[in-house]
């Protein structure tokens, strides 16, 4: 089920800031940063920032902007490549756990939902306008194709859960007497909301591990 996730609403942002009355650390940060071309400039507030001297020449200003540019990237792209590995891995546990049928392009279309739903809430505002466009251009697919194949896949489920229930079937069941018969938006909220409490759950031991 695996497809190419596209980098949506993000914007980097990098600073730290250093704290101390020890002029020398100081002064050692500042000949460090200097001897890679930066130069110490303060503001109102009495910070100091440091930003790429030009003063020496086009050759060292642009080696030491593409080299910082570069490692930054490469940060950035190693982290967004682990949250979405992580964001897979929820969508696959919810898809088996509640047995949707992995044959019908419904249930891709799903997969990737709830993958991007975790990247971007914002999508959820407007399925017709947002949601359905932005995973139908990943499958080259119509909003309406999108709109029509997760509601079938969710029927297929429906009907399968109401058959096993009258069979007494011991399983975890996705539909309740409450979502029976609604559409895609109760549908796909309460997916991409159990979604966010497992990403909740994984964040909350990955902290406990950080205490150990």
């Amino acid at each position: 089920m695996f497809r190419k996730i596209t980098k949506i609403h993000q914007k980097p942002d990098f600073h730290f800031s250093i704290c101390s009355n020890n002029k020398e650390l100081f002064s050692k940060f500042e000949e460090a940063l200097r001897k890679n071309g930066m130069v110490g400039l303060p503001d109102l507030q009495g910070n100091l920032h440091y930003i790429v001297d030009g003063r020496k020449g086009f050759p060292t200003a642009f080696k030491t902007m593409k080299t910082a540019t570069m490692q930054l990237m490469e940060s950035h792209f190693n982290n967004q490549n682990q949250i979405i590995e992580s964001y897979q891995r929820i969508a696959d546990q919810l898809i088996t756990k509640y047995d949707f049928d992995q044959a019908l392009i419904g249930t891709k279309f799903i997969y990737q939902i709830i993958i991007y739903c975790l990247l971007d809430k914002s999508l959820l505002i407007s399925f017709s306008k947002n949601l359905y466009p932005t995973i139908g251009k990943i499958f080259q697919s119509s909003p309406e194709k999108v709109s029509y194949s997760v509601r079938y896949a969710f029927k297929k489920l429906e009907q399968t859960e109401r058959e096993q229930k009258a069979n007494n079937v011991k399983r975890d069941y996705f539909f309740d007497d409450s979502f029976e018969g609604k559409g895609n938006r109760f549908t796909i909220y309460k997916l991409v909301k159990e979604a966010e409490s497992l990403v909740n759950i994984k964040n909350g031991e990955e902290i406990k591990k950080g205490y150990h």
